[in-house]
């Protein structure tokens, strides 16, 4: 279900490449390690989807608004990922590494550019948000930290 969302949202930003630049991100941090991410921007308003690989997996889409240096923004989709207290079907199988699921809900996010062009270069992002757990539906506040290189 998560991958048709993505595919639908990169479709629309795709199909309005016409009007204006795509732009691409990647970025890695906890509990995500690698997010590429796809965005157009229009009237200091830039919208986007991305996917999130690490702990576990998600998909993102969301609205920032830009100013200067500081683009604030609100999002709906993968929020966070952290272990769950679940037994695993096997104990003597299961391992620790796969217990983490994500948080999908609503969420804040905060990105401080560090240089002053509008389209290239790094950032430190910061996204907290509120969902329910993907395994047991648990409602719990979760987040994420990334380090973004924009192209």
């Amino acid at each position: 279900m998560k991958k048709h969302v993505a595919f639908f949202t990169l479709s629309l930003l795709a199909s309005n490449a016409f009007a204006n630049d795509i732009n691409w991100s990647t970025a890695t941090g906890y509990p995500f390690f690698v997010v590429p991410t796809i965005s157009t921007t229009s009237d200091d308003v830039r919208y986007y989807a991305n996917y999130k690989l690490g702990l576990d997996d998600g998909v993102s889409v969301g609205a920032e608004w830009l100013q200067g240096q500081h683009a604030m923004g609100v999002f709906v989709g993968a929020v966070g990922a952290r272990r769950v207290n679940d037994n695993c079907l096997i104990n003597s199988i299961c391992i620790s590494l796969f217990d983490d699921e994500t948080t999908n809900g609503v969420g804040l996010s905060y990105e401080y550019k560090f240089s002053n062009t509008v389209a290239n270069g790094w950032a430190l992002r910061f996204e907290g948000g509120y969902g329910k757990e993907s395994r047991n539906d648990e409602k719990r506040f979760d987040g994420n930290i990334q380090v973004v290189y924009h192209y």
